[in-house]
């Protein structure tokens, strides 16, 4: 291959790859972008998003700047992918950035367990991770219950959250990634280690702490991850739901960064959990719905342990 057509090649497929010769025209840009959507999108099959295809491309002929074909993008995006879909700048980016460390204590023989939403980088992640397994393993002796708190988390990268609480989960499919064309992904749980999600994490300890009446806290603002937590949990044998219903966040989403510094959040599937139930944007409901969960889960705990 001569050096002409390497580079007609890089010209044609490299923005594929988010690899340009050259900085793209605001409009090349934004349809480089568009077809993502028509090619990826979870609806991109629909008329509807058909219409609104058209209607962006459109659009994009007249766009001035990068800035400009990100609010075309940020118009339909939901169209194409669904409610879970969005076109986060690296402005919005930054400022999602956010580190919290998960909470926990230990009170008669009932260990209490606050995950938050976690966006942060590998170190945090493995970080996040061990101090929830570490805490666990201190008290494991001591278990009689567990209450694991993910209200208001949101989501971001999943496994942290499912690898901090890996010890309460059986090794296995913890629930799977559907998708349109009905491929399925399982998603696997062994010895400390997720076959999804961003982090690098590493666990100090593998074992498992089976036989744990475990009390699950959701509501309106647990979301995305936090909703797979939830699910991955749900292969527990001994698990009860309280609270009010979740978000309704349940699909997978994949990025696509684009040459500004935008990235694509695009729902490409849904979730099936291991009783083969299905959700795409559905709320998880809880068993016992309630305004007073920790009061309830704690009942329900010690009326078990009795």
């Amino acid at each position: 291959m001569t050096i002409f057509a390497a580079i007609g090649l890089l010209y044609i497929y490299g923005p594929n790859f988010n690899v340009y010769l050259w900085p793209p025209s605001a409009e090349r840009y934004g349809m480089n972008a568009l077809d993502k959507l028509n090619k990826y999108g979870y609806f991109s099959d629909t008329d509807n998003w058909k219409s609104q295809y058209q209607n962006a491309a459109k659009e994009m002929k007249s766009v001035k700047n990068y800035n400009q074909a990100d609010i075309v993008l940020k118009k339909v995006v939901s169209h194409a992918g669904g409610k879970h879909s969005k076109i986060v700048t690296t402005q919005e980016t930054k400022k999602q950035q956010h580190y919290e460390d998960p909470e926990f204590r230990f009170e008669d023989s009932l260990l209490i367990i606050h995950e938050p939403q976690f966006t942060g980088n590998a170190n945090q992640a493995n970080n996040y991770a061990n101090k929830i397994n570490s805490y666990i393993f201190k008290h494991k002796h001591e278990i009689k219950g567990v209450i694991l708190d993910l209200s208001n988390n949101n989501g971001g990268d999943m496994a942290p959250m499912i690898l901090g609480i890996s010890s309460l989960i059986p090794d296995g499919n913890i629930f799977s990634f559907i998708f349109p064309n009905s491929n399925t992904e399982k998603i696997i749980l062994d010895k400390g280690s997720l076959n999804a999600g961003e982090g690098t994490v590493s666990l100090k300890n593998h074992g498992k702490i089976n036989n744990v009446k475990i009390a699950v806290i959701i509501n309106k603002m647990t979301a995305s991850s936090g909703e797979f937590t939830a699910l991955a949990i749900k292969s527990s044998s001994r698990v009860k739901f309280f609270g009010e219903n979740s978000a309704g966040y349940t699909s997978v989403n994949q990025s696509f960064p684009l040459y500004s510094g935008t990235t694509i959040n695009l729902t490409v599937g849904g979730v099936k959990d291991i009783t083969n139930k299905e959700y795409f944007n559905t709320p998880i409901t809880p068993d016992v719905r309630t305004n007073e969960p920790y009061k309830l889960a704690s009942q329900w705990i010690s009326s078990q342990n009795e």
